[in-house]
């Protein structure tokens, strides 16, 4: 991959793209069925909110370095003790904070002008989906003071982005939609909850308040982790009991054995630190593993990759089983 293409990707964290991609998918499962899907459209909606996701992440990270630099730390000596590299491209200046700006306002743009353009294919009604997306996009990093940060992350790319898609492609409401829309908001807050309990001291030094540390210990965080995962389930089951969701979507158990080795590994993350990392096809993609496993990040990565490959496939598979 050319490097440039390569460090945009970093920059913006576009290795979290799948989240998006996996409400995406759920939004194409329900409005390919109506009169007025249109692929040119589908294709327009992904786009954007990719974009937006990518700015959003950078957004996060711009918002963390300036605040070091008003603090009167020096760009080259701003460090974040977190186990990913966080803002490193901008810490090392190979992205200037000019630079960093122009492409914030280039990603945002572009969603910009396909809300609007939603907003005239669809009805004004678009224009509410988007002003709260960007108010939640703005709330989220200062969230983390509150206990929030899942929450409105998972709201994000759970009711909110599934719900306005389908309403920006198809012009209307889907009641069955809103309930699957909130499997997909706690298979997306697992990714997240599992990410903070690893960041357990690092969010401690930042002052940063997540759901994790409300939990008092890593032991109890872990049991809401598989809480989170339970309710995701059991939403699937309810709407499948009720007739409101088609039986094939019982095919989110599939991810079963996804959910049951994060589970263990990220309990074997508090009580063993000495363990080998293997991943098996059926728990999912690990990309670059090699290159991780040179870094020595593999501890962290392989329980990252786990839980957002649960949140991926969870997605994908009540897609399918939508449309079965």
């Amino acid at each position: 991959m050319n490097n440039s293409i390569k460090n945009f990707f970093q920059l913006t964290r576009a290795y979290s793209l799948p989240t998006t991609l996996a409400s995406c998918a759920i939004i194409l499962s329900y409005a390919h069925y109506s009169e007025n899907f249109s692929w040119i459209n589908f294709l327009i909606l992904t786009t954007a909110l990719c974009f937006i996701h990518m700015g959003a992440n950078l957004f996060d990270d711009f918002i963390d370095v300036t605040m070091k630099l008003k603090k009167g730390i020096q760009l080259n000596e701003i460090r974040f003790n977190s186990f990913t590299p966080k803002a490193r491209l901008i810490i090392e200046n190979i992205y200037s904070l000019k630079q960093i700006k122009i492409i914030l306002f280039t990603l945002f743009a572009i969603g910009i002008l396909s809300g609007i353009y939603f907003i005239f294919i669809a009805g004004w009604q678009v224009l509410i989906f988007m002003i709260l997306g960007g108010l939640l996009s703005l709330f989220y990093p200062i969230s983390s003071k509150y206990y929030l940060a899942e929450i409105v992350i998972g709201l994000i790319y759970g009711p909110l982005m599934i719900m306005g898609g389908y309403f920006a492609l198809c012009g209307e409401y889907n009641s069955n939609l809103l309930l699957l829309s909130f499997a997909i908001f706690f298979s997306t807050v697992v990714l997240l909850h599992t990410h903070n309990i690893m960041d357990w001291e690092f969010d401690i030094n930042e002052n940063k308040n997540t759901l994790a540390i409300l939990c008092k210990t890593k032991q109890k965080a872990i049991s809401m982790l598989k809480y989170i995962i339970i309710a995701a389930y059991l939403i699937i089951v309810v709407g499948v009991i009720n007739l409101n969701f088609n039986p094939n979507m019982l095919y989110v158990f599939l991810t079963l054995p996804i959910a049951t080795k994060l589970l263990e590994s990220i309990k074997d993350y508090i009580n063993i630190k000495d363990v080998k990392f293997e991943p098996k096809w059926y728990l999912g993609f690990f990309e670059n593993w090699n290159e991780i496993k040179s870094e020595k990040t593999d501890f962290f990565m392989f329980r990252f990759y786990l839980a957002r490959n649960f949140s991926l496939f969870f997605a994908i598979f009540a897609s399918i089983g939508v449309v079965l």
